[in-house]
């Protein structure tokens, strides 16, 4: 039996080599990296006023997946857990940004708002249990760029196993909010005033060009500059923001969902990360073994091969979780029920189709109580 072991355990190891790493495992020479945000402490703001709040968008990330990966998928490669983390580290970023104390309403968006106050993207270039690198970029309603960089950090021994409510990269998410306050804190009151105001009137030359685009100009540089304002209690602009409301109301709504699948994948996704920064450790510690041929055996031993084939193993079991929780999540979106104007609408399918879909009837309402031609988006 021993030697019938022997056998076996060496092609099903070669197979496994012979495969291509999974994406969020494929590792860069330690010199690669860029130089991690280190210990970071969360910076507060003491006061907020309503009118300089600025509310924000956040997208869901970039998965960061090439086309053919996003579309077939490769062996050893999970686009199902990729895809799940663009819509679990935004939720993390929030908790974050929403500590600090600075801003208005923050919320996790399934596709970007050109109109949004100060809205923040994000791809997933590298993400495993040992390393997470974002390319992040903020740009508010002007236009203007607040951050445009990429920000890495490495876990430590220490992060594993992830307590209750924490996160091995809680320091990257930190560094983030740090520097979007840094931003914040170096605008005039009258310039925060400005960006809620920008930030309506675009959404609602999107509604009606002939009414609001007479309110902002774009500047040499391409930035939105306010001009004036409409009246407070001009009807039009009254419309506006009730169909602006009624938006957000089902992004409030969809919101639970994302809540949702960051409570159901926390545990086993944190398991997974640290097997997957484990396994990295150990494949590091392997190598060496085998050039000082150590206690774990020869190259080649059973004790070896048994050793590596347990981690494949167990490695393969907490895959199969995470792609099921994954995979649950992107088909059973449930449907989201919304009122406007008096009726009932049913939303269906994944959360970017329902979005489309209710920005679509919120503007043939406007367009039908206004008698106007909708916009063309071209603010």
């Amino acid at each position: 039996m021993k030697y019938l072991v022997l056998l076996v355990l060496p092609l099903l190891l070669i197979a496994c080599a012979s495969e291509p790493e999974p994406l969020a495992q494929q590792a860069l020479a330690d010199s690669a990296w860029p130089m991690p945000v280190g210990e970071v402490q969360l910076h507060l703001r003491q006061s907020l006023a309503e009118e300089t709040a600025l509310d924000i968008s956040l997208v869901v990330f970039d998965p960061g997946l090439p086309e053919a990966v996003t579309v077939q998928g490769t062996r050893g490669l999970f686009p199902l857990i990729r895809k799940a983390e663009a819509r679990y580290l935004p939720v993390l970023l929030r908790q974050t940004l929403m500590d600090t104390g600075a801003w208005g309403v923050i919320r996790v968006l399934p596709e970007p708002d050109p109109s949004a106050q100060l809205q923040i993207t994000a791809t997933i270039l590298h993400s495993d249990g040992e390393h997470l690198l974002l390319q992040l970029e903020a740009v508010d309603a002007s236009g203007r760029q607040w951050l445009n960089r990429s920000y890495y950090d490495r876990a430590e021994d220490a992060d594993y196993p992830v307590a209750e409510g924490a996160d091995p990269f809680a320091d990257l998410y930190r560094q983030i909010a740090n520097d979007l306050l840094a931003q914040l804190e170096a605008l005039e009151h009258s310039a925060l005033v400005a960006l809620r105001h920008t930030a309506m009137l675009r959404y609602a030359a999107t509604l009606s060009e002939e009414a609001f685009g007479g309110y902002l100009t774009r500047t040499e540089a391409g930035y939105y500059q306010l001009l004036r304002l409409p009246a407070a209690d001009d009807p039009m602009l009254l419309r506006v923001q009730r169909i602006r409301n009624h938006e957000h109301l089902f992004i409030d709504t969809v919101d639970e969902q994302y809540l949702d699948l960051f409570e159901t994948m926390r545990p086993t996704y944190n398991l997974w990360r640290q097997y997957g920064r484990e396994q990295a450790q150990y494949m590091r510690d392997y190598q060496q073994r085998l050039l000082e041929r150590d206690r774990a055996g020869r190259r080649g031993s059973f004790a070896a091969l048994q050793q590596s084939y347990n981690a494949f193993k167990w490695s393969k079991i907490q895959q199969q979780d995470l792609q099921e929780l994954a995979q649950g999540f992107n088909n059973e979106v449930t449907p989201t029920v919304l009122e406007a104007s008096g009726r009932v609408f049913r939303l269906n399918g994944s959360l970017q189709s329902q979005y489309d879909e209710w920005r679509a009837i919120l503007r043939q309402i406007f367009s039908l109580e206004t008698g106007q031609s909708r916009g063309q988006d071209k603010l």
